[in-house]
């Protein structure tokens, strides 16, 4: 176990209000509190394909969680932890290479971080600050945009796929005009 770790237990167990608990009550508040620097640090897992042989069925595995060396805030965090050489990860991913009782089969395997909630996944890689300039940049955005004006076009464009002459209608003032449809397109 790694100090936080123990630390955390140590607090919760310390706790002057555990006289007036039961034992359940106890043992429950240091699991959480196990579980909490946990969660936090216990961020990678190892996905993996194992294979008895070439004709039999690709089994997909899991294994995990394991401690991370830096704590995976986001996907840069995440690429510097895999450029390390070791980490706890690594070693029971390695394992799957093939079946070590029977000296039969194939795997592999990659590191992946691992998420409690869908939506620390699309944080993670969508990251916060692009999220929020995304989000004030549509706030930033005239509301009443019209279509552009294409009454003053002269030149009239042939139809990227069957050629033909496409007559231009003007979007904004005959908005109920009739469309080219191409048929070579489909």
């Amino acid at each position: 176990m790694k100090k936080r770790e123990i630390d955390a237990v140590a607090t919760a167990l310390a706790d002057p209000e555990n006289v007036e608990r039961t034992a359940e009550e106890v043992a429950a508040a240091a699991i959480q509190a196990l579980d909490d620097v946990r969660s936090r640090t216990h961020r990678l897992a190892v996905v993996g394909q194992i294979q008895y042989g070439p004709q039999e069925p690709v089994h997909t595995v899991v294994l995990g969680p394991f401690s991370s060396p830096l704590l995976l805030d986001s996907e840069e965090k995440f690429r510097a932890v895999l450029e390390r050489p070791c980490t706890d990860a690594r070693e029971p991913g390695r394992g799957l290479a093939w079946d070590p009782k029977r000296k039969v089969g194939q795997g592999r395997f990659m590191l992946a971080p691992l998420f409690a909630k869908p939506l620390d996944a699309w944080d993670f890689y969508r990251g916060d600050t692009v999220a929020e300039e995304v989000v004030e940049a549509v706030a930033a955005l005239p509301r009443g945009i019209q279509p552009a004006c294409l009454c003053g076009l002269k030149h009239v464009p042939p139809c990227r796929w069957c050629r033909q002459a496409v007559e231009l209608h003007c979007p904004l003032h005959e908005p109920g005009a009739e469309i080219h449809r191409c048929t070579a397109a489909a």
